[in-house]
């Protein structure tokens, strides 16, 4: 815990205040304190900076000590119990206290009253007075402890003192709390929030990792630390500590149930420690009241406090004594008919080379796992293969699945070209198996190789739909949709076909980027009932064409159905192991963030690509072109165009599309900062490569910054658009509206932009009619948009244009209310999250009333504690509220 505590105290500040607060009525009368949380949570923590501020009298109740009388309250007073106190007791007293203090120097009684020997001990605390008195780990107190405690409730010392008491709930003793339940001010510890998790990891620590580590350690700040660390010696002999204190049977039974799993019932743990049931029932019993092992509620099984622990009681059992154990429980779960997923996990541990009944049952429960959990299908698979003496063809295929699907992309390709050396032509897996080996070798930039590949086989099978659909995909990926279409209009649309539902996605996405977009709108929308009815497994299998789809949805101005789709597609992936194709599912979300004005979750969807894997270059610059595009609407100028630069260069030449979005995104970082000759300067010669859809959108961004030729770019918009697609209206209208100083454009283009969901380019329209209505002299108006505008730029954390917007007001003559110096401490956003987390609304309270995710409300928080240097929502209440009344 050494790491843990010499980090700043985060999340119990007002914990803390409550401690300050009774220790303040304690320097005039007696006060009892319980402070109650699980292992992990903080106590001796929270105690630790309590202390630091006074001086107190500190003591810890010890397991090993549980037979001497008043342990932690002698560990606590021997330095100030001497002859001088001595003095003040009577001699009987002092007799009475002699065996616990021998600095007393009486004659121990030897049959000793035990109410006589607790009023002996409230003396001495009565002389000690006034005094802070602390004792830590009282769930191992001795019962003479308890019992003086108890009668202290009963008898409050007539003294200024503070007697806290630090336990953990589920090992007190019952009569302990019993006593304390209505005398003492009770301060319980539980775990802590996302927002303080965030804040004690800080920014060094990606959100995707401070999401998982919180997920895992369940918010204790022990283990979250140790699951940081990868189990730092320190927080390993802690636990083992606790373990070491374990009588023989008990100990055994503990490493038993380490051995057996997550969570277990007597009778496995019986046959795996060779034990009786009985013994097994009687170690429980003892290793609950310690908190070791926790009923798993309502189904009669057993699971230990945290999985950390069982990790260290497995560690600590010897080598041989696991192989064992693994093959006991191996067989006896055989003998019960138990599934192979289940029976797995230990015969992975145990079995022999050879072991043919082994190895299937490690390929059946792969194969149960594949989809949902394909990493650790692959462990099992690699293990049957090595205790295979012959080489399977197909345990090797599907290995080779498992680990490209979860994102061990080399390895995979390996083993598929393996495989195809020696698979049959007409094996079933081997359509398959070239169709996704393509599409590795895609994601990693090899595509010639991918082409080679597929016309390969194709020559072999013409007809196989794995084969075809790959082809499709790889063309559409590139930017060539146009030479796929041969193969798309022999696609089967037989809603029974379970190729139907890809090749529709697919056929959508081509008429969209190929032909007349709203043409393709039925194509669209027909493939998206059919994704929308596919179930989750289904969902997951076509993931690379319903991506594509999704950005159908997008170049369209569907823009909330492509959110959902990235969405769904990113969550599955992400819960079900399948890596390979995240980064680019990461994109496509960030992109939908940025359109629906959610530019801090954009902004996580990037990071969580970028650190967290090692994408190709193509995608890695297109990841980068988002990040552009996100910082130029947060006003990041310099970051946005820096990484607008970096994500051209990234891409390349070997993706069209990508390459002309990546040039956009530069265009808008260049025109919101302002370098308008620089923004027609480096895109005006790739115009012409560049798609129609992303060429309308820069048309309408050049009609702004190139004002000597704005009419130009309004009347190529005006060409470019499709007057039927609302998405097309908002750039077209806003090209001529840049073009003409036109207020009317602007209002038509911010109706547009209201109906399909684009929050930042409505407000940017907005914000452009509102400073023409003020031009004209139409003041109301204008102040209406201008209004609407900066309330939407706040939302969407759009910090300087929403001070432009301000501004704008305030040269009207409207005073635009703020909230003292915090307006330049906070952003707006923040601001918001302030105030309402000031008017007690809860986190999704506040996400509802504010339109965003509560995870973006938890980041928000974070920032703000930080920015106001405060702990928790009580600090920022208090904050405002100081500003407030200034």
């Amino acid at each position: 815990m050494d790491h843990l505590e010499r980090r700043p105290l985060v999340g119990r500040a007002a914990e803390l205040a409550r401690l300050e607060e009774v220790a303040a009525q304690a320097k005039t009368a007696f006060r009892l304190v319980e402070v109650v949380g699980e292992p992990g949570t903080g106590k001796t923590r929270l105690l630790g900076e309590f202390t630091s501020k006074r001086l107190v009298l500190k003591g810890r109740a010890v397991e090993q000590e549980r037979e001497a009388p008043f342990a932690p309250l002698v560990d606590a007073l021997v330095d100030r119990v001497d002859a001088g106190l001595a003095s003040r007791l009577s001699e009987a007293e002092t007799q009475l206290l002699a065996s616990a203090f021998p600095v007393l120097e009486g004659t121990a009684q030897e049959a000793v009253v035990k109410p006589r020997l607790y009023r002996a001990m409230r003396s001495l605390l009565r002389e000690l007075a006034p005094a802070t008195v602390v004792l830590d780990d009282v769930h191992w107190a001795d019962e003479a402890t308890i019992e003086l405690v108890d009668y202290l409730v009963r008898h409050p010392l007539p003294a200024p003192m503070l007697l806290v008491l630090a336990y953990r709930p589920h090992q007190v003793s019952f009569r302990l709390s019993r006593a304390l339940a209505d005398q003492a001010v009770k301060i319980e510890l539980g775990p802590l929030s996302k927002a303080d998790v965030d804040q004690l990891l800080g920014p060094t620590v990606s959100p995707h990792a401070r999401n998982r580590l919180y997920e895992e350690s369940g918010g204790n700040p022990f283990y979250l630390d140790t699951l940081a660390r990868e189990l730092p010696e320190s927080a390993r002999a802690t636990l083992a500590g606790e373990l070491a204190g374990l009588g023989t049977t008990e100990a055994l039974v503990a490493k038993a149930a380490a051995v057996a799993g997550e969570s277990f019932e007597p009778s496995v743990i019986a046959h795996v420690a060779e034990v009786s049931e009985q013994a097994v029932l009687q170690a429980f019993d003892d290793l609950v009241a310690r908190d070791v092992l926790r009923e798993v509620e309502g189904s009669g099984r057993f699971r230990f406090r945290h999985g950390v622990l069982r990790q260290v009681a497995y560690d600590g059992a010897a080598a041989g004594w696991r192989h064992g154990a693994h093959t006991r429980i191996a067989a006896y779960l055989a003998k019960v008919g138990a599934p192979a997923t289940r029976r797995a996990e230990h015969v992975v541990r145990s079995a022999k080379y050879g072991d043919v009944e082994a190895k299937d049952t490690l390929v059946t429960a792969a194969r149960a796992i594949a989809t949902n959990q394909p990493a650790k299908a692959a462990s099992w698979y690699e293990a049957a293969r090595q205790l295979a003496t012959e080489d399977d063809v197909d345990i090797r295929t599907e290995l080779a699945f498992c680990h490209g699907v979860s994102g061990r992309i080399m390895p995979a390709l390996e083993m598929f070209g393996a495989a195809l050396k020696t698979m049959p032509e007409d094996h079933e897996s081997r359509a398959p198996a070239a169709a996704f080996a393509a599409l590795l070798a895609h994601l990693r930039g090899e595509h010639d190789w991918a082409r080679l590949l597929l016309t390969s086989e194709l020559n072999r099978q013409p007809e196989a739909p794995p084969l075809r659909l790959q082809l499709v995909l790889d063309a559409a990926m590139k930017g060539e949709a146009r030479t796929a279409k041969p193969f798309l209009d022999a696609a089967p649309d037989d809603d029974r076909n379970r190729w139907t539902v890809p090749f529709a996605a697919l056929n959508a996405y081509v008429k969209t980027v190929e032909g007349n977009r709203f043409d393709a709108v039925k194509a669209v929308n027909d493939a998206a009932r059919m994704v929308d009815a596919s179930d989750d497994d289904e969902f997951l299998t076509w993931l690379p064409a319903i991506h594509m789809l999704s950005w159908a949805e997008v170049l369209i101005g569907q823009h909330r159905l492509a959110l959902r789709h990235f969405t769904k597609a990113v969550d599955l992936a992400r819960d079900n192991g399948h890596l390979y194709f995240l980064p680019q599912l990461l994109h496509g979300l960030s992109f939908a963030y940025v359109v629906a004005g959610r530019t801090a979750d954009g902004l996580a969807a990037v990071e969580e690509a970028l650190e967290s894997m090692h994408p190709q270059a193509g995608i890695r610059g297109a990841l980068l072109g988002v990040w552009c595009q996100l910082q130029s609407w947060r006003g990041q100028h310099a970051t946005a165009v820096r990484a607008g630069r970096r994500a051209i260069a990234a891409i390349g030449d070997a993706h069209p599309p990508l390459a002309s979005l990546a040039r956009n995104q530069l265009l808008l970082a260049q025109v919101h900062a302002g370098n308008h000759a620089k923004a027609v300067e480096e895109i005006r010669e790739h115009l012409p490569k560049i798609d129609p859809y992303t060429r309308l959108a820069s048309c309408c961004l050049l009609a702004k910054a190139d004002t000597a030729h704005a009419k130009h770019w309004a009347e190529e918009a005006d060409r470019l658009a499709d007057g039927r697609l609302d998405v097309d209206v908002v750039f077209r209208d806003m090209a001529a509206a840049y073009a003409d100083n036109d207020a009317d454009k602007a209002l038509n283009a911010a109706a547009a932009a209201e109906r399909i969901g684009m929050p930042l380019w409505e407000a940017t329209a907005r914000l452009h009619a509102g400073t023409c209505l003020a031009r004209d002299g139409r003041r109301d108006e204008a102040l209406r948009e201008l209004q609407a505008a900066a309330a939407m730029f706040n939302v969407c954390e759009a910090s300087e244009l929403h001070a432009t917007a301000v501004r704008e007001q305030r040269r009207l003559g409207v005073r635009v209310p703020h909230t003292g110096a915090l307006a330049n401490t906070l952003s707006p956003r923040e601001l918001d999250v302030a105030e309402l987390v000031c008017a007690g609304s809860t986190n999704q309270q506040i996400a509802e009333k504010l339109v965003l995710s509560v995870r973006t409300v938890e980041t928000h928080l974070t920032h703000i504690f930080a920015k106001l240097g405060v702990t928790n929502r009580a600090g920022v209440a208090r904050v405002l509220a100081s500003q407030n009344e200034d």
